[in-house]
């Protein structure tokens, strides 16, 4: 760097003493003491557009503009020759790292930092291998990283090589624009892109769109394991004028099973789902925010709009809609926003969804249900819990393809593309035309209320149509819990109770705001009403609800090595982590939403899993969280930890919890999660479990 700012100065003074001398032609740097012929001083040129791009002694200029870590507002066209490759392009990674000098000399050169390949992609075995001397035209962010001056990394892409080439996300696509983006007048891919340059950078459409074109290459065929599949479409099936269709799910907007057709190069397809203005330079679908509208012809229909047939029904249970008139509702409703009360619905399963059957082990199940037991016009029946609104258990009828159902529960437009029922908010009220009453997920439960100690409520039968008043002191509350689970004991007993809403047939997940308002923490003495259910074998009071506080006690933060949480048994949460802002030795849990990409963190956070960032984590509170101000970055050592919980060896773990035992420390600025050593997530522990001891 020295001799970059050394040489830059040399070249002002040259410039200053050759403007006041009339007899000294310009522009020419000052001869070497050999004598040799002066070398000619390139000057700043060009835009930095693809029409018109910087040459490499205009991007220098540029970028000494930029303060340390400061990055380049948008892409940013660079022309020159190779001078030294650092990193040559490989399959495992895709980008290279190499300079660029105006004359192809190793002096005043600029680093092009892990960049992509030609058309924004990654490299693969076919392409050509860059060499010294090819003359190439970078597009990309460029960046002044701790004074070095380059492109950002996977933020820049070959636009040309050797002349060859051009195109890419940034704009540079091949051929006419054509289409509407509807479902009638679908885009081609340079409609698709031309339309997303116009997005702000990580910016989403605000609704589906649809794209026509073939396949001309495939990144990652479908899975069962994820279910989507990443690939690239052009209007003639060629390398040409490519759109990035981008990890997108399957017919009818499902995820990819066994038993399904694979695509494969040639395949027309009609994509339908959200657009992205990736990093600002790479237009694509959203991550599992599309689907395939239409293979070869066939196919069709999905949540995001595609479905076919009547819709029918009010959505009451004397009048329940069918699986088309329930898409059509959860549709209006905003992205991952829920119904405000229950609906019934009625329909034939027509599939067995892969995350299964009910099962012992969560108590519900998914499937999807249509008018006629076809997989066609379906509706998505997620995590749904059995009869009486109760949780499966062994014995209990197991459901079929060809089953008639009503479902009564909540509704969601999961991310905005896939209308479904709300995970355990909602119910079979029906099954073949058996019923066993609601329970509290509005089913009109009736009866007496009877007033009984806690051993008498665990001596009396199951059922959902009894209701019986419990009076007792609350323990093994955790701290943050948001549904109310803990154990009530008086002097006959003690019994589970399995979430405590703060009205009959209220919201689920709201305990915390029940708890704030009404002081409800262990040791305090509450009245509550609930049917008498069970669990794998284990009593507990379901559907309660509070009627009154009678006293507070004191109490710990719910059985755990500290009152005050950080212990294993009773962790932090990412809210009450960022409140404390400092600590030694303690063991935080949250939500795994994305990673922080650079050195700055609010510019840098991603909340997705497509980056190559292994170094750290982002968690919060909950699993849709958007505003990082709510979120904790989190280093990840190298060893275990880092090999089991980064996101871009292990992109399935987005979304799901982890536990974590580390210190509360300053991380990108802002609190976070420093010297990890031990890792719970998805069932799998990584790393030395530590014990936290009780603060004095």
């Amino acid at each position: 760097m020295k001799k970059l700012f050394y040489s830059f100065t040399m070249m002002a003074l040259a410039a200053l003493l050759f403007n006041s001398c009339e007899d000294v032609p310009a522009p020419f740097g000052l001869p070497n003491s050999g004598g040799d012929t002066p070398t000619p001083t390139v000057e700043p040129a060009g835009s930095g557009t693809a029409a018109d791009p910087y040459n490499v002694a205009a991007v220098i200029a540029y970028a000494q503009t930029l303060e340390i870590g400061q990055e380049s507002p948008s892409n940013i066209y660079i022309k020159g020759k190779i001078a030294s490759i650092k990193e040559e392009y490989t399959t495992q990674y895709g980008n290279a790292t190499f300079t660029i000098s105006d004359d192809g000399t190793a002096k005043n050169t600029f680093t092009i930092y892990r960049a992509l390949y030609l058309n924004n992609k990654k490299f693969s075995a076919n392409d050509t291998q860059i060499q010294v001397g090819d003359e190439v035209v970078v597009c990309g962010i460029v960046t002044n990283y701790n004074g070095t001056l380059e492109t950002q990394q996977n933020k820049a892409y070959l636009y040309s090589l050797n002349g060859e080439g051009g195109g890419g996300g940034g704009g540079g696509q091949t051929g006419e624009a054509k289409g509407s983006g509807t479902q009638a007048d679908p885009w081609n891919p340079a409609g698709a892109i031309q339309y997303i340059n116009t997005l702000a950078a990580d910016a989403e459409s605000d609704k589906d769109y649809y794209i026509k074109g073939k396949i001309s290459e495939i990144r990652e065929e479908f899975t069962t394991q994820y279910g989507n599949a990443s690939f690239y479409i052009s209007e003639d099936g060629t390398n040409s004028g490519t759109f990035y269709v981008f990890r997108t799910l399957y017919l009818n907007n499902k995820k990819f099973a066994a038993g399904d057709t694979q695509i494969k190069v040639g395949d027309e397809v009609v994509i339908c789902g959200r657009l992205v203005n990736y990093r600002g330079n790479t237009p694509e679908t959203v991550q599992n925010k599309s689907y395939i509208y239409s293979l070869n012809g066939s196919g069709g229909g999905g949540g995001g709009g595609g479905q076919t047939g009547d819709a029918k029904g009010s959505g009451t249970l004397s009048d329940p809609w069918n699986a088309v008139a329930a898409n059509n509702y959860t549709n209006s409703l905003a992205a991952d926003t829920e119904s405000d009360k229950d609906y019934y619905i009625k329909g034939i399963i027509a599939k067995i969804a892969n995350n299964g059957e009910f099962s012992d082990q969560y108590g519900n199940a998914s499937f999807y249900i249509s008018d006629d037991g076809k997989d066609e016009n379906t509706f998505y029946v997620f995590r749904t819990l059995y009869l009486g609104n109760q949780k499966w258990t062994s014995g209990n009828s197991q459901v079929k393809v060809g089953d008639e159902v009503i479902i009564c529960g909540r509704l969601v437009n999961y991310r905005g593309n896939t209308p479904e029922t709300v995970q355990n908010k909602s119910y079979i009220y029906s099954l073949n035309g058996k019923t066993e009453g609601g329970g509290g997920g509005g089913g009109g439960e009736t009866g007496e209320v009877k007033s009984v100690s806690i051993a008498d409520f665990n001596a009396a039968a199951e059922s959902n149509d009894v209701w019986y008043q419990l009076k007792g002191t609350v323990k093994n509350l955790k701290d943050g819990d948001q549904f109310g689970n803990f154990d009530l004991e008086d002097n006959t007993g003690s019994v589970y109770v399995y979430g405590l809403l703060s009205e009959k047939g209220g919201e689920k997940k709201k305990f915390q705001e029940l708890a704030a308002a009404k002081g409800i923490k262990n040791g305090s003495i509450i009245t509550i009403i609930g049917n008498r259910g069970s669990y794998n074998g284990k009593i507990e009071v379901l559907n309660a609800y509070l009627v009154s506080v009678d006293g507070e006690g004191g109490g710990g933060g719910g059985g755990g090595d500290t009152g005050s949480g950080g212990s294993y048994s009773n962790p932090f949460t990412v809210t009450q982590a960022i409140a404390a802002g400092s600590g030694t030795g303690v063991y935080v849990k949250g939500f795994i939403v994305g990673y922080v990409d650079g050195q700055a963190y609010e510019t840098g956070a991603h909340f997705d899993a497509s980056g190559e960032v292994k170094t750290n984590i982002l968690i919060a509170a909950s699993a849709s969280e958007t505003d990082v101000t709510k979120c904790m970055p989190v280093q990840l050592p190298s060893g275990a930890v880092r090999n089991g919980v980064n996101l871009a060896d292990n992109r399935d773990l987005l979304y799901k919890e982890v536990l974590l035992y580390g210190n509360i420390e300053v991380y990108f600025k802002v609190p976070g999660v420093k010297s990890v050593t031990y890792a719970e997530v998805d069932g799998k522990n990584f790393g030395t479990k530590a014990s936290v001891k009780r603060r004095r």
